[in-house]
């Protein structure tokens, strides 16, 4: 599995780009800075794409994307995510007020809607494109959930966004095969009061949540750090022990 990091900053500011990964080239999660990173050709070899929730770093550029390849799709890109997500976008997001509804426009030269939002059943794995995606609630302030992403050799849980949480952990234990784990780590300790009102977690939250594990770490990959605590952040991490962490950067290129 080829997963590449178009973006894994949990804010914007230049050099740091919004939540975004790449799949074996055709399939997203997220798509916080998608269309500043990638080229068009690039663009347009995506299929499918995991929305983990609505909060606009997560998916800003659906917008922007949609928008590019309009008028180049021979069939919609995919959508997916569980249903009180995908219900989100279309009210919230694709609604005609905040951005046109690609889910619907076709023209003389874009016969089929660019986008076709398309629900998961939580806990339930589903075949998209070469891949097996299962989706499972974490702990957020919104409807989110992480992604077990599957394919013959690999398989990679994308927790993303969260603060403290169960389920996933028990599904996790579940699947002892994992290559890795992507999950986050916002904000340095001293803020932990922020941390927990905005449901996200610190370095010390973090270790607590990955001790839920109780099973051999797979490689733990760090994203969505605030870029202006970034290096305070990553040198708490440096001390926690008992499990093998990276800290992933933008343009990160890992084979799982």
């Amino acid at each position: 599995m080829k997963f590449r990091v178009l973006g894994c900053s949990g804010g914007q500011l230049p050099g740091h780009n919004l939540s975004s990964f790449l799949i074996d080239d055709s399939l997203l999660i997220d798509a916080g800075s998608t269309t500043a990173v990638l080229t068009l050709a690039a663009q347009q070899k995506i299929r499918d794409i995991l929305v983990t929730h609505i909060h606009l770093d997560h998916v800003m550029a659906l917008g922007t994307l949609a928008d590019n390849l309009y008028g180049k799709c021979k069939v919609p890109v995919n959508v997916w995510s569980a249903d009180r997500i995908i219900d989100g976008l279309a009210k919230s997001f694709f609604n005609n007020q905040v951005w046109p509804d690609f889910t619907r426009i076709t023209g003389p030269t874009q016969r089929v809607p660019v986008l076709r939002l398309l629900s998961l059943r939580e806990g339930k794995a589903t075949t998209v494109g070469s891949h097996s995606i299962t989706a499972i609630r974490v702990g957020h302030v919104v409807p989110t959930v992480a992604f077990l992403v599957e394919t013959k050799n690999s398989a990679l849980l994308h927790v993303g966004d969260t603060g403290p949480t169960k389920n996933v952990w028990s599904f996790a234990r579940k699947h002892g095969n994992l290559s890795a784990l992507v999950i986050e780590a916002s904000f340095p300790n001293r803020l932990q009061e922020v941390a927990d009102v905005s449901g996200h977690l610190t370095p010390q939250t973090l270790l607590h949540e990955l001790d839920k594990l109780s099973m051999k770490s797979p490689q733990i990959l760090i994203t969505h750090l605030k870029p202006e605590f970034r290096q305070e952040v990553i040198r708490e991490l440096r001390r926690l022990k008992g499990h093998r962490l990276r800290v992933l950067r933008d343009g990160d290129v890992l084979q799982l």
